[in-house]
């Protein structure tokens, strides 16, 4: 936009008067607030949070025979670690331990550790992930086992025998193993998809939801993260039983498509002669349940995602929940849930509840949340289906048709065929510089750059450029305000706050956002003193442009005035007994 508002940016936080965001109405546009309102974090900072929390997933060097070997397993390839580091390997090591297990009889067999069939799932996840072919024979026997372990119902519980009707969040993660044994070209028998089918179909509630333990009415309520479980099983059962549609006449792939023969033929499960019926000559039978009975599951569940969405307080584990939208969404193969841009709104939640030492909080095991946010972070079910929803990168389309190519051709390079300025040296200054150019046209990577080398670099850094990023607090472009206003938040300096507090009323809606986040940052107050982290996350689709604009200034308003309120609690001495202040306190004359 036009920069003759620099001039009402520049009036202090305790001058602006609420009149001046009436007057930006007229030079703002619009679209900013529908088209900014789920923007998210820029990717270079997403990328940061998950280095720090595979930090932290690092800081324990052994996690046994658990589940959670497997899961930081899988957590660590997703964000693209190699299956040849030492870390991994170990890893691997405690995987292939359960495998030579030894049964009463002497007898090397499979026996998960902890976890039980939650293991077998996530170890048949990693095994694909890294070598279908090196890991054939671990996959069919983990398959094996899953097979063995599935109750008559079609669910999967713990290995206790007392009397339940299955257990939602271990069946969906029997299904997530099942599916990429699948993908590695080993036979589940439609049988095993079916029951799973009719089982989810017998426990789905009548409003679409799914339950935790559905056999225990203390247990059998509602739950977010239990929709998305089932919600997201169900997606997965209908791409088994029904690929394109029909039914399916070999294992299936990711993409929903017959798996190829890796290995020249297809492996058949070793079934006991007691689970075999003498009928069965050809384990892929027809489905006995119809596909429109699993469409209607998948609708209903569906919807009930959607109406009920809450990326900020869902019952259940929160972080275990965004893990189940982030793979119903891409199951869907849906950008969006309804109006819901869920990786914007996830995203941005999560950079805001990452603690100090890179790990999240969870409900009793901070590792496995830690795990399910960086899975959620890096979309790591849309790599596993191919499906690749690039965010929009802050200053995006400079390089479109060649506008916006650098200047000096010798200081590019090409990757993924795409003109890329050469790697930046993470000096602090030097990328200041670049953001104070107006001419930068490689702005996403000198954000990217700046946004690694203050995450990961020395903190004293930051403070002594401190007076340089001020500056561009009143840049023209949104995207470099936004990048200061989230590095100020980063200096540990409250006499930063009022410079936060002014930017809560800047034009750009995303630049207000990132104000509120960085100062709860500041503040260590990750609530946010009550006030939503975005003005129009949860207001009606058939609001109008300039109904959003109300809005947010309304919203901006409130959160000015509250942390205003707090700052004036806890601001340094000095700066207690400002003049401006004092006399704006004083009652005013009733004379004119």
């Amino acid at each position: 936009m036009d920069h003759h508002c620099a001039d009402i940016r520049r009036i202090t936080a305790f001058q602006v008067k609420r009149t001046c965001v009436w007057s930006l109405i007229a030079v703002i546009s619009l679209g900013v607030f529908s088209d900014r309102v789920s923007a998210q974090p820029p990717q270079a900072e997403i990328d940061a949070a998950i280095k720090r929390g595979v930090a932290f997933l690092k800081k324990r060097e052994n996690y046994g025979r658990s589940g959670m070997n497997a899961f930081v397993a899988y957590t660590l390839l997703k964000t693209g670690e190699s299956p040849d580091s030492p870390y991994l390997q170990n890893c691997l090591k405690n995987i292939m331990a359960d495998h030579s297990q030894k049964n009463d009889k002497g007898e090397t067999v499979y026996q998960p550790g902890g976890d039980y069939n939650y293991t077998a799932g996530v170890q048949l996840m990693v095994f694909e992930a890294i070598s279908p072919e090196k890991y054939h024979d671990e996959i069919r026997t983990t398959v094996n086992f899953l097979i063995s372990t599935q109750q008559p119902g079609g669910s999967w519980y713990y290995p206790q025998n007392e009397a339940n009707n299955g257990d939602t969040s271990i069946t969906q993660y029997a299904i997530l193993g099942l599916w990429a044994a699948e993908r590695a070209g080993v036979l589940v028998p439609t049988r095993v998809w079916d029951n799973a089918a009719r089982w989810h179909l017998s426990t789905q509630l009548q409003n679409g939801a799914f339950g935790y333990h559905p056999g225990a009415q203390s247990e059998s309520g509602p739950k977010h993260t239990m929709a998305v479980a089932g919600t997201g099983s169900m997606y997965v059962i209908a791409r088994q039983l029904y690929p394109d549609g029909q039914p399916r006449t070999a294992p299936v792939s990711g993409d929903g498509k017959p798996t190829k023969k890796k290995f020249g033929f297809l492996e058949k499960v070793n079934l006991t002669e007691k689970d075999k019926p003498d009928e069965e000559k050809n384990l892929i039978t027809k489905p006995t349940i119809a596909l429109s009975a699993i469409q209607g599951s998948k609708t209903r569940g569906a919807n009930w995602v959607v109406n009920n969405y809450n990326y900020r307080n869902p019952t259940g584990w929160p972080n275990y929940y965004l893990y189940g939208i982030e793979r119903l969404a891409a199951l869907a193969d849906a950008k969006k849930l309804g109006p819901h841009d869920w990786y914007a709104d996830g995203a941005r939640h999560l950079l805001m509840m990452q603690l100090e030492d890179g790990s999240w909080k969870g409900s009793g095991n901070i590792d496995a949340a830690t795990c399910l946010a960086i899975i959620f972070l890096a979309k790591a079910t849309g790599k596993t289906i191919n499906r690749h929803y690039e965010p929009e990168p802050v200053g995006s389309g400079l390089l479109a048709g060649g506008r916006g190519l650098p200047k000096n051709l010798s200081e590019v390079q090409m990757r993924n065929g795409k003109v890329e300025n050469k790697k930046l040296s993470g000096d602090l200054s030097e990328l200041l510089a670049q953001l104070e150019d107006p001419a930068n046209a490689d702005l996403d990577s000198t954000q990217e750059t700046l946004v690694e080398t203050i995450t990961l670099g020395n903190r004293e850094d930051l403070i002594k450029q401190k007076d340089r990023v001020l500056k561009l607090i009143d840049a023209r472009s949104p995207d470099v305000r936004r990048t200061a206003v989230w590095a100020l938040a980063r200096t540990n300096d409250f006499r930063m706050a009022p410079y936060l507090i002014r930017a809560l009323k800047d034009p750009d809606l995303g630049v207000r956002i990132e104000a509120r986040n960085g100062l709860c940052t500041l503040s260590r107050k990750i609530r946010g003193l009550g006030m939503p982290e975005d003005p129009l996350a949860d207001v009606p689709a058939d609001l109008t442009k300039e109904e959003r604009v109300i809005l947010a200034d309304q919203w901006a308003d409130e959160a000015t005035r509250r942390w205003h309120k707090w700052y004036n609690s806890v601001k340094p001495f000095d700066e207690k007994f400002n003049l401006y202040e004092v006399l704006n306190q004083l009652p005013k004359s009733k004379s004119k």
